[in-house]
């Protein structure tokens, strides 16, 4: 059998909007009602859930855990958004198999929100926030399988999605969203380099994925 291919996905800014609306989703009881998918979301998981062999895993950061300013954004409710994203893409016939979440903030981070109290036990460098790999092991182990067996992918909205699949030899996929810019310069920055590519939307980064699989 063909090895596996793994498709590690962003959560906010790549699969739903993530805009001063839609920040830190769980901060309120009204963030259901937040949660919009982008365009062409649906049909691009669909062409990836059609390639032989891959399997789709969500991977997050979710530094709004470790702000005490958000008291009902606790690790539970976070796992509960992530947990109705996915029943949500599934209702419409566009499944993730599951998803795993980083719940800590940077020192970096932190100095950069002086006016934010944070919860110090949640403030670390950690082995999973990306663009570390912590998750992707995660997901690897969810599969039983490794980075030696496997093609890696990841896709995101930010330059550090990109480091993450550099990080294990894998491919990163930045898909530009609005609210950050400057992003697409910063993956440029990171060379040219063939394990890198900038997608239009979901749909394209799917196609993309499908043309790299059929011809390996």
């Amino acid at each position: 059998m063909a090895g596996k291919t793994l498709i590690c996905l962003d959560r906010d800014g790549t699969l739903i909007y993530d805009s001063r609306e839609h920040l830190f989703l769980g901060r309120d009881e009204s963030w259901r009602s937040k949660v919009k998918f982008l365009p062409r979301v649906m049909e691009g998981l669909k062409i990836l859930a059609a390639i032989p062999h891959s399997v789709c895993y969500m991977i997050t950061n979710q530094a709004g855990v470790a702000i005490t300013d958000y008291p009902l954004l606790t690790l539970e409710r976070a796992q509960e958004v992530c947990s109705y994203v996915l029943e949500e893409l599934k209702n419409r016939g566009a499944e993730i198999k599951g998803y795993f979440l980083c719940p800590h903030a940077t020192l970096e981070y932190v100095h950069s929100k002086p006016d934010v109290r944070f919860d110090p036990a949640l403030v670390r460098e950690c082995a999973c926030l990306k663009p570390a790999l912590g998750m992707v092991f995660e997901a690897l182990e969810a599969e039983n399988i490794t980075p030696d067996n496997a093609g890696v992918y990841v896709i995101g909205d930010r330059a550090s999605d990109v480091q993450t699949a550099l990080n294990i030899q894998g491919t990163g996929i930045l898909i530009p969203f609005k609210n950050e810019p400057g992003q697409e310069d910063k993956v440029k920055k990171l060379g040219r380099d063939p394990h890198i590519f900038i997608a239009r939307d979901m749909v394209e980064a799917a196609e993309f994925i499908r043309g790299r699989e059929r011809s390996s």
